[in-house]
């Protein structure tokens, strides 16, 4: 999974503003007034909040690390569009705050260990890596990614995808297999399990 690791990094580049379907992301300052991005809140913090994400449709929701939003969405509010030399649109500071936030959410995995289950796994790393083209398609449709550098990124997402298969994971030892395991919990990314079990 060393390749979809990399690939899944450069995709979330892509899909700064791209939320879990199955969870919030919450937002929170810590005690020293540094601002926090997560899946869950701090277990000692009060004042975690949900973030509120729009929607492709225009509609506001919470969102968390899969639902189908893009740069463009969390930032419509961030005043004139300004451009990069390359053409395509800058991303506002607030989403470049919170794409990094959500990054390292990602790179995190959730402590709660579940039994392996190759097939909720397969169905996890392939859902995220659809997700990842998804997302990357629509921040060029809204000028926020070069058609070019999506198709450089979107082959290497597509070959990574196809590496991982029920018969690979049944087959699976050593950290192949507990990235498979890892991956068997609907909480975790590609990018956090790959972090913790190289293979």
């Amino acid at each position: 999974m060393r390749k979809l690791g990399w690939v899944a990094m450069v995709a979330l580049a892509m899909a700064l503003g791209a939320a879990a379907q199955a969870q919030p992301v919450y937002k929170w300052v810590d005690a020293d007034g540094k601002t926090h991005y997560g899946s869950q809140p701090p277990p000692t913090s009060q004042d975690a909040e949900p973030m509120k994400l729009q929607n492709n449709n225009g509609t506001s929701g919470s969102g968390g690390v899969g639902s189908k939003g893009s740069a463009s969405s969390a930032g419509k509010s961030a005043g004139a569009t300004q451009f990069n030399p390359d053409g395509t649109k800058k991303i506002p500071k607030d989403v470049q705050e919170f794409g990094e936030g959500l990054k390292k959410a990602l790179g995190t995995v959730d402590g709660k260990q579940v039994p392996l289950n190759c097939a909720t796994a397969v169905d996890n790393i392939h859902y995220q890596a659809d997700l990842m083209l998804e997302v990357g398609q629509k921040n060029v449709r809204d000028g926020y990614m070069a058609q070019a550098d999506f198709d450089k990124a979107a082959p290497k997402i597509r070959e990574a995808k196809g590496k991982y298969s029920l018969s690979d994971c049944q087959g699976a030892s050593g950290n192949k297999k507990a990235f498979y395991q890892c991956m068997s919990s609907s909480n975790n990314h590609v990018t956090g399990c790959d972090k913790q079990h190289k293979h």
